[in-house]
């Protein structure tokens, strides 16, 4: 299926770009501390890798339904009351998607349609960090839609 397709991507993106982040801060570290000659891009590097990372994990973990939660009272509620409730859920998260899909969108255009760039060493234009935002919510919105299509007309309790 192309979503479970999709979902084993996100997985496999996320796994590469946190090791990465890992061995670039550890080279990082090993040239400042060891060599006395630090890097000039380590930072930048790992600080752009650190937003597509973060908001690929928020796809990730909506799907695994691994986002942090306080359970507490939810869990001593009657089975129909957790399932209204996680509908209620679903649909706050639709919208917050839909937010984030079209003010990300706004924020990346502000940033590419007058040409900003970050300030640091690699002068790397902003449109490349902020077209996440969009990019993450408008696949947000096709990972909640789909749940709620399948809680809603499949009747199944994923």
């Amino acid at each position: 299926m192309i979503y479970k397709a999709f979902v084993k991507i996100v997985e496999w993106i996320s796994m590469v770009a946190i090791s990465l982040i890992l061995l670039f801060t550890m080279y990082e570290v090993g040239a400042r501390e060891l060599l006395g000659k630090p890097t000039i891009w380590t930072n930048e590097v790992t600080s752009y890798m650190l937003v597509w990372f973060g908001m690929l994990s928020i796809l990730y973990a909506q799907d695994k339904k691994s986002h942090v939660s306080v359970d507490l009272v939810y869990s001593r509620l009657k089975v129909p009351v957790q399932r209204a409730l996680d509908l209620v859920n679903m649909f706050l998260t639709l919208i917050f998607a839909v937010f984030v899909c079209v003010y990300g969108y706004k924020y990346w255009w502000l940033g590419y349609s007058r040409g900003w760039r970050h300030f640091g060493m690699l002068d790397i234009p902003m449109s490349y960090t902020r077209i996440a935002m969009p990019i993450a919510g408008a696949l947000l919105v096709l990972i909640v839609s789909r749940s709620l299509y399948e809680r809603l007309f499949r009747k199944t309790d994923r």
